[in-house]
């Protein structure tokens, strides 16, 4: 990946000792920082991590960050990759360093995260409600031009609630805001143009915000890729179309550019195909904001993602590719056909499919094993059931290999991820803030 001058620093970031409260780490890693641990280059399975543990190929990692930074482009968009998948800024760093424009967050906790980690371009793709932290972006705003940062407002009573907070602002700069659109039975978002309309002359109505476009979220139409639920998100984005031609005679002529927005890991190229293209006074950039990309996954996003199981066409090197696995010891065979792996709910999601085995190592990391067969039928807290056969070579201490699906909910088990290359040497230890 080529270096930027403008690429945000992970190791601005130092939260003391990694001491006992990080699961997974080596017990010799007690008193150390995140930056000076001294598993790098050391052996995946002989650097004193304990079992189970997250870890991410940086092959893959680096493989999907380009893929996605090719394709945005190619298609006329940003990209501003959803951090709430990991919260991790060092993950963050692999898509700016491969061009990512900024970077989206779900609320102000994780635009503090990536705004002390240097990030200069944040999108928070929420409602902004909170007092006292519209005041603090006025202030990080101010203190450089160079900054951007924009949040939702879906209400004229949310408007109302940013004006008020930052009606005493010392700053000059307005904060940006755009107007959600949302559909019916979905989250928050404006349910037709004529509330688009009203929230368009609240903010017009005060001038400490600006207004500089619209954004919406099509993941929450469908999950299908089907015809019908293709054709659903399709009609959902041509509404948002319609609101920003809408609103675009009277963005605020003080920005830049405006921008229409939507997210998403499974409908990027819907997005593409229906908000490309809208003119404008100003510069109008589409920025795309999928998640689950850089660790993609070997469930539902390896079956659907446009750049894998969905778009079948692709060759191996225009696919992404999982980098996520959760390493999982096993503690018991009780039965022939029953391996206890000790991995539970604390460690592994099962919201969206559960955990997939993949391959069984001895102790040592050494004795590969394809896991055919092999299935995962239940999760307690702490434990994972595998149905096995009978002759499959796997007993106590050996570990199992698992993927996972929808890593969204993966990653916030883990406070911190390995980060390993193909031939299992550590490369560094990401730090997650959740």
């Amino acid at each position: 990946m080529t270096a930027r001058a403008d690429i945000p620093n992970p190791a601005l970031l130092d939260d003391g000792p990694i001491g006992w409260r990080f699961k997974g780490m080596p017990a010799e890693a007690a008193g150390q920082r995140f930056a000076e641990l001294d598993v790098r280059g050391r052996n995946l399975f002989e650097a004193g991590f304990s079992w189970p543990q997250l870890v991410l190929r940086d092959s893959a990692l680096r493989h999907n960050a380009e893929l996605m930074a090719d394709y945005t482009a190619q298609h006329g968009m940003s990209l501003a990759p959803h951090l709430k998948t990991t919260m991790s800024p060092e993950l963050a760093d692999y898509a700016m360093r491969a061009g990512a424009w900024g970077v989206t967050v779900a609320n102000p906790y994780q635009a503090r995260v990536f705004m002390a980690a240097g990030h200069q371009r944040i999108l928070l793709a929420n409602e902004l409600v909170d007092r006292d932290f519209a005041r603090q972006v006025a202030g990080w705003l101010a203190e450089d031009q160079a900054r951007d940062f924009y949040c939702y407002v879906d209400s004229p009573a949310g408007v109302a609630v940013l004006a008020d907070a930052l009606a005493d602002s010392p700053s000059a700069r307005p904060l940006p805001v755009l107007i959600e659109v949302g559909h019916a039975d979905g989250r928050a978002g404006c349910r037709d143009l004529t509330s688009v309309a009203a929230v368009r002359d609240a903010v017009l109505g005060t001038d400490r915000l600006a207004l500089a476009g619209v954004s919406g979220y099509e993941g929450s139409v469908s999950h299908s890729r089907g015809t019908e639920g293709l054709s659903e998100v399709a009609d959902f984005l041509r509404s948002v179309r319609a609101a920003m031609e809408l609103v675009l005679p009277d963005a605020d002529d003080r920005l830049a550019e405006h921008v229409v927005s939507a997210g998403g890991s499974f409908y990027f190229d819907v997005v593409a195909a229906e908000l490309g293209g809208i003119g404008g006074p100003k510069p109008v950039r589409l920025i795309a904001r999928p998640g689950a990309y850089l660790t993609h996954d070997h469930g539902i996003y390896h079956e659907r993602s446009p750049l894998d199981g969905a778009n079948p066409d692709h060759d191996g090197d225009r696919r992404l590719t999982p980098s996520i696995e959760v390493w999982a010891p096993v503690l018991s065979r009780p039965e022939p056909q029953l391996v206890i792996l000790g991995a539970g709910r604390r460690d592994l999601n099962f919201d969206q499919g559960l955990p997939i085995p993949v391959e069984a190592r001895d102790h040592t990391g050494g004795r590969a094993r394809q896991a055919t067969g092999w299935t995962v039928t239940a999760l307690n807290d702490q434990h994972a059931f595998v149905t096995v056969p009978p002759t499959a070579e796997v007993g106590p201490s050996d570990l199992v290999r698992l993927g996972i699906s929808h890593p969204c909910t993966a990653h916030d088990r883990w406070l911190a991820a390995v980060i390993a290359s193909d031939d299992d040497t550590v490369l560094s230890v990401a730090r997650c803030y959740f």
